[in-house]
């Protein structure tokens, strides 16, 4: 039996019944306005932030080399493998060379053939031309004589024509053999067209001594310096030819990370910084680096800059070309007010949080300074202990109940760009 059967009243109106839950409802909306949408907030905290650039890099060593040889020849021996540290002037590998010292032994006969041709120049053609000299001058002067008295007989009378003729000829004879033994004594001599001849010979087959040397030379193939071998492409019997390359050579010296970095960060960066590296193999092995220099010219494909690091004090696991990933710190402040970066909001220019206070929110302007990837400096705006939104869903003047937000888990820097204050 209802109530108003048990007490006697009438029942209810329907509209009653309306009103009353109308008023149930407005109490639960009342309520649940007053109490608000759960929005997720942070803290605003005092504490340390930094900003970091992290890229990658690949290992380079300052110099490499390739070698080859410089003239067609078997490879009669290689004696390093890829790995091997080699020292300047190590014999690295040897070509055939038995041709070559057939030729070098033709042309130190040859030497020995000219040297002693000069000398028999000097010993014996120079003395013989000397006399043959005389001899000419002599007969020459006895020819002339026998014409003076001939011409003298013949113009007393005592001697025919004839005889005139033939003491002509005789003198004409002994005048042509003394000048021929001059030309070949003048020959002769150490300034002689005979013996610049004969000294030219010598010279000739000295220099072509000299050129199978140089060949000789050339099949023996040496580090250059102190290096370490990083490649090798060639086996024993092969022909080795001239550009073809043989061996690859990572000079024992300075090692450097060689990265690209997005062109817009070029602001954070500058020569001098100091980083952090560490091998992506290794990565529990960090190491320190130094930016030394940063490419005048930014690739247009890639819209990166090229840097360079040196590694001062390499660890022995590095090798060519790994890959290594730096981090740059660009910026920090050990006593900071920040914020979870989520809860800034970017209007063009504008820079803004959402206040949580008194269980509404209200917009703030706020100056900013360092970002790292979680958080954000607040350099004017706020103050520590205040309480900013992280819902994006939420909106100026909503009312909220406010959630503390959990702690992003902490990563290191990211590459990414520092905004103008």
């Amino acid at each position: 039996m209802a109530w108003w059967q048990q007490t006697g009243t009438t029942r209810p109106k329907p509209w009653i019944w309306a009103l009353v839950a109308l008023a149930a409802l407005a109490c639960v909306a009342t309520f649940f306005w007053w109490r608000g949408t759960a929005a997720e907030v942070a803290t605003v905290t005092s504490g340390p932030i930094q900003h970091s650039l992290v890229f990658s890099s690949r290992v380079s060593s300052v110099a490499r080399t390739d070698l080859s040889a410089t003239l067609t020849a078997r490879v009669e021996k290689v004696l390093v493998r890829e790995g091997d540290s080699v020292k300047a002037g190590q014999l690295l590998i040897a070509l055939d060379d038995d041709d070559l010292r057939a030729q070098a032994a033709q042309a130190q006969a040859a030497i020995t053939t000219a040297d002693a041709r000069l000398k028999s120049q000097f010993e014996l053609a120079g003395p013989v031309a000397s006399q043959g000299l005389a001899q000419g001058r002599a007969n020459m002067e006895f020819a002339l004589a026998e014409l003076e008295r001939t011409k003298s007989l013949h113009d007393k009378g005592f001697l025919g024509d004839a005889k005139l003729q033939e003491a002509e000829r005789a003198a004409s004879s002994a005048r042509a053999a003394y000048q021929q033994a001059a030309a070949q004594a003048t020959a002769n001599t150490r300034g002689g067209a005979e013996t610049q001849a004969t000294q030219a010979r010598v010279k000739e087959a000295q220099a072509a001594l000299q050129i199978v040397k140089a060949k000789l030379e050339q099949t023996s193939i040496i580090a250059p310096a102190d290096a370490r071998v990083i490649a090798r492409s060639v086996e024993v019997g092969d022909v080795a030819q001239p550009g073809k390359k043989l061996l690859t050579l990572a000079m024992t010296g300075e090692t450097r990370l060689i990265a690209q970095i997005d062109e817009k960060n070029l602001g954070l960066v500058r020569e001098g910084m100091r980083a952090v590296a560490s091998a992506d193999a290794f990565p529990d092995n960090k190491f320190d680096a130094e930016l030394i220099y940063l490419a005048p010219s930014v690739d247009v494909t890639r819209g990166t800059v090229e840097a360079r690091l040196r590694v001062a004090k390499p660890p022995a696991f590095l090798r060519d070309d790994m890959t290594v990933s730096v981090e740059v710190l660009v910026a920090q402040k050990q006593n900071a007010l920040t914020i979870p970066g989520v809860a800034l909001r970017e209007a063009g220019e504008r820079k803004y949080v959402l206040v949580a206070r008194s269980g509404s929110t209200h917009e703030a302007d706020v100056k900013v300074g360092i970002r790292s990837l979680q958080r954000v400096e607040i350099v004017s705006g706020l103050s520590a202990g205040e309480q900013v939104v992280v819902d994006e869903r939420i909106r100026a003047g909503q009312r909220v109940r406010a959630i503390e937000a959990a702690p992003a888990p902490r990563v290191k820097g990211v590459d990414m760009p520092m905004p103008t204050q």
